[in-house]
């Protein structure tokens, strides 16, 4: 009974054993990654969860191996071009990592429309949490600080704008700036210095969906300005909300463009289709009455005829009423959005 205990430990530590092949007890790492985490990483594993997805692949590391591309991600920098899922699973992380240029191109980090739904955060294929990756900027633009490269810098603060970029989160926005800041001074050739010199900068955080503004700088001496301007006032902060503002009128106005757009594509449709069949009928007949001998229901067939002339004539005189919409919905009459786009408006 001892030995069967010993050859079948407890199911738990099995799982717990076996969820990342590359925390082996030789420590070696599967993709033959000499830099791998894992290497240093002992008993790490015990905090890992169950994978036999891709970790089950020969040749692949969960410690260092792109769960996008299985290619192995670098350290250097402080990791920056990479980000690790710290999501928690029944008490187990994730701990797949993803090169953040393959998360960006597969539209799996950054800002993402759709039913993904992102806004400067990172979608993980393994376990699909969500991690917000302003953190992530923040800590890749405090380590930019460090580096004497200015290629390297350039390269490390491209990533961050392209985390960044179209975020609507007002912190995101004006992280974004200070980047972007950063990114003119490096390429003007201004000393690096001067590129990190701290401006009267405006920190925004997020908390309970406000918005809370911390000035890190002591207000101005000259204590007249007071009764003008907030000490908390930042005029880059007041850029982005009316950014903001500007977004979600263009992004209505176009919505509305594109819904009378589709509106007046069908009902000019279907009025082209009325006409086109009118004109048929009226060829058809008028062959027929052209090639028709003398009978007592001439009469009728002529009358028909002109019937379906003063059809056409007023299906005519539609199609030039709907010809109004050329001039957009807001300055077409009433009654002809009423009458022929089916569309009610106010008075």
């Amino acid at each position: 009974m001892t030995d069967n205990k010993e050859e079948n430990p407890p199911t738990v530590e099995t799982e717990e054993t076996s969820a990342s092949d590359s925390l082996m007890a030789d420590l070696t790492c599967k993709a033959g990654n000499k830099t791998c985490t894992s290497l240093g990483a002992v008993g790490s594993a015990s905090g890992v969860m169950l994978c036999d997805i891709c970790c089950s692949e020969p040749g692949f590391c969960r410690d260092c191996c792109c769960i996008l591309c299985c290619k192995t991600v670098s350290s250097s920098y402080g990791g920056y071009s990479y980000i690790r899922c710290q999501a928690l699973l029944n008490g187990y992380a994730c701990g797949h990592v993803a090169h953040l240029n393959c998360g960006l191109r597969a539209y799996m980090a950054g800002t993402v429309g759709g039913t993904i739904g992102l806004d400067a955060e990172y979608y993980c294929r393994r376990c699909d949490s969500r991690l917000d990756l302003v953190s992530h900027v923040k800590k890749l633009l405090k380590t930019c600080e460090s580096v004497d490269s200015r290629d390297d810098i350039e390269m490390i603060l491209s990533v961050g704008i392209s985390i960044l970029r179209d975020s609507r989160r007002a912190s995101a926005k004006q992280l974004l700036d200070q980047i972007s800041l950063a990114m003119s001074k490096l390429r003007k050739g201004a000393d690096l210095e001067d590129v990190w010199k701290k401006e009267e900068i405006v920190e925004v955080t997020e908390e309970n969906g406000a918005l809370e503004l911390e000035n890190h700088k002591d207000p101005p001496a000259n204590r007249f300005l007071q009764p003008l301007l907030s000490s908390k006032f930042d005029h880059r902060v007041e850029t982005l909300v009316l950014e903001d503002e500007i977004d979600q009128i263009l992004m209505a106005l176009k919505k509305s463009q594109e819904s009378e757009y589709r509106l007046a594509e069908e009902a000019l449709s279907v009025q082209k289709n009325c006409i086109q069949d009118l004109y048929q009928q009226l060829d058809h007949e008028r062959s027929t009455l052209s090639q028709r001998a003398p009978s007592p229901d001439a009469d009728s067939v002529l009358d028909s005829f002109l019937s379906k002339v003063d059809h056409l004539k007023q299906e005519i005189r539609k199609f030039k009423d709907m010809k109004e919409v050329a001039k957009r919905f807001g300055r077409t009459p009433k009654h002809i959005l009423k009458d022929h786009f089916k569309l009610e408006t106010e008075n």
